[in-house]
């Protein structure tokens, strides 16, 4: 009787004992995202550098600067709408949802406080802009265009509502994607294990736009 030796198959090895082949564990991609916020860091320090040291080489290089906001502008909003999909859609519990919803807006405020805190201080202490010398002309522009910006509480409600479900993926308000998002998910969770399919495809459409944002 012949024994048979086989050649062992993609990611296996031959076990010595029976001939058979084994599977072995793969090695797992390395994250590199941590590496991201070093880049920033570095990319700010170099951009300060530069405006010190050659100021007029700094103005020609602000198309650069546009560029990076408008790419990171673009992938804003597909990730909100997978992030708030996903987080609502795979909890079961509405009132769990509820729960994290009310951290998340505690700790939203909370930040926000400190944020004006800070800027009243810093305003308050270095006075900025008082150097400046306006003309009657130039403060009557910025006033009519300060009135102009204004709208009333009605007006900033309905701008939350898109036209569409998918216009609000590509207008640029944040504040469309979450309202959709947050319906996407209740509808998902709502729907059961009937919604683990379009959770499966949230989720491979959160691994691209992550994917392209890296």
């Amino acid at each position: 009787m012949s024994s048979s030796t086989q050649a062992p198959g993609p990611g296996r090895t031959p076990d010595p004992a029976d001939g058979t082949d084994t599977p072995t564990a793969r090695t797992a991609p390395r994250n590199r995202t941590h590496y991201l916020y070093l880049a920033v860091i570095a990319a700010v320090a170099l951009g300060v550098l530069v405006g010190l040291v050659a100021p007029d080489v700094a103005v020609e290089l602000k198309p650069l600067g546009t560029a990076f906001v408008a790419l990171i502008k673009m992938m804003i909003q597909p990730v909100i709408f997978c992030t708030l999909v996903l987080g609502v859609g795979s909890v079961r519990s509405a009132a769990r949802v509820g729960k994290v919803g009310g951290l998340a807006l505690g700790y939203f405020l909370t930040m926000s406080t400190f944020a004006l805190a800070i800027g009243l201080v810093v305003g308050n202490l270095l006075t900025p802009g008082s150097g400046l010398s306006l003309t009657e002309e130039t403060a009557a522009v910025g006033a009519e265009q300060a009135a102009s910006g204004h709208g009333s509480t009605t007006d900033f409600l309905l701008g939350i509502i898109p036209t569409s479900l998918f216009s609000a993926l590509t207008s640029g308000e944040v504040l469309q994607t979450l309202l959709v998002a947050l319906l996407v998910g209740f509808a998902v969770q709502a729907m059961g294990r009937a919604g683990e399919p379009v959770l499966r495809g949230v989720t491979h459409l959160s691994g691209w736009s992550s994917g392209c944002s890296r």
